[in-house]
């Protein structure tokens, strides 16, 4: 797959130098002979940049000859196969779309993600997230659920790295009530999310059931923000993985989840109390 950070990378550059230019869409895009879509798209990194398209946008920018030689550098790396990251072994058994979330991950300074069903990916445990591939929607073969299980938890890296993420996830009360993989794995995988949650960069907020109706029927969601660009959006259907283009719809949708929800310090003692009741 081609590399989704160097899309993104190349992508906020063009913008940059295009602003600086006092250029506007319309009319970058017709000095490259390209829609104002298609260079919106690049510029949010959705997709890389020929060659000749790359030349023409930076000629109309006035850039000069480093800034267009590292650019085109950068414009290489969006064509090739595979991201330079720890998952890049496990390519052949994931989806593009679900390697292009990791490689996001490992570059956001912050994650919001809501769960209707189960425990975002996350905050998994290994057995929890094994009982969950057993039983999905796909049919795995042994050694199959095993590779899966190990890319869920290697992602998990992120949490104890130096200088982790801000983290905030909003779980629906029916994540923490569903029983995967029986009353032990699911008191484990509670009380995980528990001691996950009392981190300083970590907020875990449930909606109880007695919220009723709220924002977050249309299914999961996870929202990354970055130091420089526009956040993304990355949204799991049974079709595929999509990155929508309304990402301050979202961001609201998140919001209301979280006025919804208990408090964090409510929300444990909700993890806590559950985990007891499965001894």
């Amino acid at each position: 797959m081609a590399s989704p950070t160097a899309r993104r990378k190349l992508g906020i550059e063009l913008k940059g130098l295009r602003e600086a230019a006092g250029l506007n869409i319309e009319q970058a895009a017709t000095a490259a002979g390209i829609s104002d879509s298609h260079l919106s798209r690049i510029e949010r990194g959705r997709v890389g940049v020929r060659p000749l398209t790359l030349k023409a946008l930076l000629q109309s920018y006035g850039a000069d000859a480093e800034i267009t030689e590292r650019l085109a550098k950068i414009a290489a790396d969006t064509t090739k196969r595979g991201d330079r990251g720890w998952w890049q072994p496990y390519a052949a058994s994931i989806s593009d779309k679900y390697a292009s979330l990791i490689a996001f991950e490992s570059e956001a300074i912050s994650i919001r993600a809501f769960g209707p069903m189960i425990v975002p990916g996350l905050l998994q445990t290994e057995d929890y997230a094994r009982a969950l591939l057993q039983r999905g929607p796909v049919r795995l073969k042994a050694d199959e659920i095993d590779t899966r299980v190990e890319v869920r938890t290697s992602r998990q890296a992120i949490l104890d790295q130096t200088d982790p993420p801000n983290l905030w996830f909003i779980l629906d009360e029916g994540v923490i009530r569903r029983m995967v993989g029986g009353p032990e794995v699911m008191r484990r995988q509670l009380l995980h999310l528990a001691d996950v949650a009392a981190r300083s960069n970590v907020d875990l907020q449930v909606i109880p059931y007695t919220s009723g109706a709220h924002a977050g029927t249309l299914g999961p969601l996870v929202i990354l923000g970055f130091v420089e660009g526009e956040d993304v959006v990355y949204c799991e259907t049974y079709a595929g993985d999509l990155y929508p283009e309304a990402v301050a719809s979202y961001g609201d949708v998140f919001n209301r989840l979280a006025q919804d929800a208990l408090s964090a310090d409510r929300s444990i003692e909700m993890l806590r109390s559950a985990a007891e009741g499965m001894k």
